[in-house]
């Protein structure tokens, strides 16, 4: 009898639902990993240049001391 139903266009209707929901919930979760892993990728990227900033600003606003002459 329950072959009967699903060979029904209720029944197909019923099945292509929820095949296509599942469908969906595959792409979205494929779709968070892929968007996780840029946005890792985009956070170590932020990290490495504030540091190359902050070390470019250091080295520029704390120049090595110059010997004074005539002191000693």
């Amino acid at each position: 009898m329950s072959t009967l139903i699903t060979a029904t266009p209720l029944g197909l209707v019923a099945r292509w639902s929820t095949r296509s929901q599942e469908q969906a919930r595959r792409n979205a979760m494929a779709a968070c990993t892929v968007l996780a892993a840029r946005r890792l990728e985009r956070l170590d990227v932020e990290a490495f240049v504030a540091d190359q900033l902050a070390r470019r600003t250091s080295e520029v606003s704390a120049p090595a001391a110059a010997p004074m002459l005539g002191v000693g």
